[in-house]
């Protein structure tokens, strides 16, 4: 297909970073996540003192040889820069922090992960883990790293490295840290040697390398240079807002937030690069607004556009030279109540807004079912463990929604409500407008407030600055009990440094605190996957955000980008992607 010309400003952002950066590194500058994907069943514990039992990264095959590190392939020649545009900036490179598609998608890039994703449905694959060791409790975990392994300074990354790098997660307490907080601790975590660590949990689980690997969910910093950049007792973290301490396939040579971020391709990066090329570097541009996305990938002025709009799908896709990429995934979109505040805190209110939402509506400004298909109660389909059966399923009927309001304090209406959500967003916004007009009907005014997705992070992180309600898309991949733990188990939000964006119901509730800690702490996965079931029509009965549908993955991409495959996971990975001349 024919290629559209580019632009005079599109070729002078490829020749910044070929002219000024990446051939004086080629002269020697620089060398230096749809159903049916089950956690692993835990084997029934023996009466002794289990040993450790071999297995690889999972799944586990029949026999578990441990793999010898491969020959790194010869250095493939550059293809060029990508241009890669989203809408949403990254607030932190700090793998110890928290974790969003914009931060996740870099971090990709200049880290390494114990695991990274492959296929749909998706399984994992090792990364710095090249296999491991748990007992038959599922309680003692024994990983054995990859030799290989090198940091952007020269450094071996070793098992002290990742020792340290999850106890600094474990200490700062921020959103990375829900996943395991439940299941470990700082001194369950040893080093045994340079390439294997241990780790003895507080609790059997099973899904460990799934709550580590979704998504490269532990990335893995250089603790030496990390805290060469310490300030005032930070342990670095003020450095790491714009700078990385990784071993990925890329390094950051410009850091302009809310602009333009750069990346720089490590030629002989450890795990070299695919047999069809590589890039020589990223450059990332931030566009907030979807239209303009769609228009500058027309125009051949950038490679690659996330988020892609439902309307603007066709347009890509008979252009000549462009196409889209849509698949089914774990990202779900919800409007998010806050429960601490009134009028969200009476239950009768949050039923009356779920029987409200025109649900119908919506999927018709998202192109149909096909492309919008709505969640039935609060886990997307493809979790194991969802329940397809539970009850109350809420959609629009506003006799049964004005009955709910009636219960209320609020019943003659004469109020008004924030809904925010993420400018340049259409489908965010379409969201509050199938708010906005059923509850017009009850005097209840919807104000649609546009923010910049690091503004609603920062006000979701406590009930004091919370909004009132919030559009949030969450990918809490496969393991059932995070979505819980994430979203609704107050522990995770009730705390002095609060808690995140998926926690914005700020949603209390006791039982459902007890009952996710029985279910997390429940080695059979039979047993565990019926307490999620009870956990689930818990959730519908209390209703704390409105439920609404499983979005596609859908990428706008130039023809001449190769090598991209669909993982599951919504932040694409650079590194397996070359540019076709």
């Amino acid at each position: 297909m024919a290629r559209i010309e580019e632009s005079d400003a599109v070729k002078a952002l490829r020749r910044q970073i070929t002219r000024r950066r990446f051939l004086q590194m080629l002269m020697g500058g620089g060398a230096a996540l749809i159903a049916r994907c089950a956690p692993a069943p835990a084997p029934e514990p023996t009466p002794v003192p289990p040993e450790p039992t071999a297995t690889t990264a999972p799944p586990p095959p029949a026999e578990s040889p441990t793999p010898a590190p491969p020959e790194p392939p010869p250095i493939p020649e550059g293809t060029g820069v990508l241009i890669y545009s989203g809408g949403q900036d990254i607030p932190t490179l700090d793998p110890r922090d928290r974790g969003d598609y914009s931060i996740n998608c870099m971090m990709r890039g200049v880290y390494d992960s114990l695991w990274w994703q492959e296929d749909w449905p998706p399984k994992l694959a090792p990364n710095i883990c090249t296999h491991y060791e748990v007992s038959d409790d599922v309680r003692e975990w024994v990983f054995h790293l990859d030799e290989r392994a090198m940091f952007h300074d020269g450094t071996p990354l070793t098992a002290h490295a990742v020792e340290w790098t999850l106890k600094g997660i474990l200490d700062f307490q921020r959103p990375r840290a829900a996943n395991i907080l439940p299941v470990m601790d700082a001194d369950g975590i040893e080093v045994v040697d340079d390439y294997t660590l241990r780790i003895v949990l507080n609790t059997p689980f099973a899904d460990l390398p799934w709550l580590l690997g979704y998504g490269g969910q532990t990335f893995i910093a250089n603790p030496d240079e990390v805290m060469a950049h310490e300030e005032s007792g930070d342990k670095g973290e003020t450095w790491l807002l714009e700078n990385a301490a990784g071993s990925g396939p890329f390094k950051i040579t410009r850091w302009e937030p809310g602009t333009v971020y750069e990346l720089e391709a490590v030629p002989d990066y450890w795990r070299g690069w695919p047999e069809g090329g590589r890039l020589d570097g990223v450059i990332w541009r931030i566009i907030r607004d979807s239209a303009e996305r769609r228009m500058a990938l027309l125009a051949g002025e950038i490679d690659i556009t996330d988020t892609v709009a439902v309307d603007d799908l066709p347009l890509i896709d008979d252009n000549p030279g462009t196409h889209t990429e849509v698949n089914p995934g774990f990202l779900t979109g919800y409007v998010k109540m806050h429960n601490q505040r009134e009028p969200f805190s009476d239950l009768n209110f949050r039923k009356f807004m779920a029987h409200a939402f025109d649900y119908d509506g919506f999927v018709a400004t998202q192109g149909g079912p096909d492309l919008c298909p709505l969640i039935t109660g609060c886990l997307p389909d493809g979790v194991p463990g969802h329940d397809p059966n539970v009850q109350p399923i809420y959609r629009q009927d506003l006799d049964k929604a004005k009955e709910y309001l009636d219960k209320t304090a609020w019943a003659d209406g004469g109020f008004e409500i924030d809904f925010v959500y993420v400018t340049g967003l259409p489908f965010e916004e379409a969201m509050g407008t199938m708010l906005a007009e059923p509850l017009a009907q009850f005097g209840i005014t919807v104000n649609l407030v546009p923010k910049v997705w690091p503004d609603m992070v920062a006000m979701s992180t406590h009930p004091d600055t919370g909004a009132d309600t919030i559009a949030v898309f969450d990918d809490l991949g496969p393991v059932a009990t995070q979505w819980f733990r994430y979203q609704y188990y107050s522990p995770f939000w009730d705390k002095p440094e609060g808690g995140s964006f998926q926690s914005a119901c700020f949603f209390k509730n006791a039982d459902l605190d007890a009952l996710l800690e029985q279910a997390e702490a429940t080695a059979d996965a039979e047993e565990r996957l019926e307490l999620v079931a009870d956990l689930q029509a818990m959730v519908m009965e209390n209703i704390p955000a409105v439920m609404l549908y499983t979005m596609p993955n859908m990428l706008g991409f130039s023809d001449r980008v190769k090598g991209y495959k669909y993982t599951g996971y919504i932040a694409l990975d650079f590194w397996p992607l070359w540019l076709e001349a």
